[in-house]
């Protein structure tokens, strides 16, 4: 249902990337605490299956077709959204391009380029055309979605983690230069969520098990929402504890004599 006393309630969410795990989940929960969402996404159809999914459940949802390395399409997508919903209260940018076979400072100039342009250039595209008006009203959030690539050291998805750091950057500067106008930004760094590899970090993480998309969207809204106004600047890690539980080589213990 749409909840008109929720934690986004009466706001619009423009939600950029929407996929069928973190972003349709998101969309779900935002829509569930009162927020009007747009789903924008570059295949339309992605974000038509997940408004419809929306809508059906009770909640107010739009699909806008945007390639988000497009100032022409993050415009009409934009248009489309306060046309149809109103102005943009709040952002969550969940895009991502995964070079997964870039292994070498010899990077493909293509992938650099379009690891860059998907990950971080887009992020600063929406930024530039959604602050502005929020400086104008007083309010505004944001949360990017990052990743523990950007803050560790790899040797593999070289663009990626190069501009998964930027995009990092990018979420501080707006922190820092719009916190007293009343806009917000932070980070999230979630973890693989199934598969082996998902499997793996459960077996390191601090529950024993992978996050789920929903505990992610939980997490997001709550970060958009008001309920959040203390926290801004943040990268926040939604792994299970896998971060701060790192495989340090530590010595085994021994009773005392």
């Amino acid at each position: 249902m749409h909840d008109q006393q929720g934690a986004l309630a009466h706001k619009v969410l423009f939600l950029a990337g929407a996929g069928p795990q973190i972003g349709a989940a998101t969309a779900h929960i935002a829509a569930r605490e009162g927020a009007s969402v747009a789903l924008a996404a570059r295949r339309i159809e992605v974000a038509q299956e997940i408004a419809q999914s929306v809508r059906t459940a009770g909640g107010n949802a739009i699909a806008v077709q945007c390639d988000l390395t497009s100032d022409e399409d993050v415009d009409a997508a934009l248009a489309a959204t306060i046309g149809q919903l109103g102005p943009v209260d709040a952002v969550f940018f969940n895009a991502a391009f995964y070079d997964n076979r870039q292994a070498s400072i010899d990077v493909d100039d293509e992938v650099w380029d379009t690891s860059l342009e998907v990950n971080l250039n887009a992020a600063v595209r929406l930024a530039r055309r959604t602050v502005p008006d929020m400086v104008k009203r007083g309010a505004g959030s944001f949360v990017f979605t990052s990743s523990a690539a950007s803050v560790v050291a790899g040797e593999t998805r070289f663009g990626y983690q190069v501009s998964k750091a930027g995009l990092n950057a990018v979420m501080r500067f707006v922190a820092a230069k719009y916190g007293k106008e009343g806009i917000r930004a932070n980070a999230v760094l979630p973890f693989v969520l199934e598969g082996p590899i998902g499997a793996a970090a459960a077996s390191l993480n601090c529950l024993g098990r992978s996050p789920t998309a929903d505990e992610i969207g939980e997490a997001v809204v709550f970060l958009l929402s008001d309920r959040a106004n203390a926290i801004t600047g943040q990268l926040i890690h939604l792994d299970g504890g896998l971060f701060v539980r790192a495989p340090w080589p530590t010595p085994p213990s021994a009773p005392r004599p």
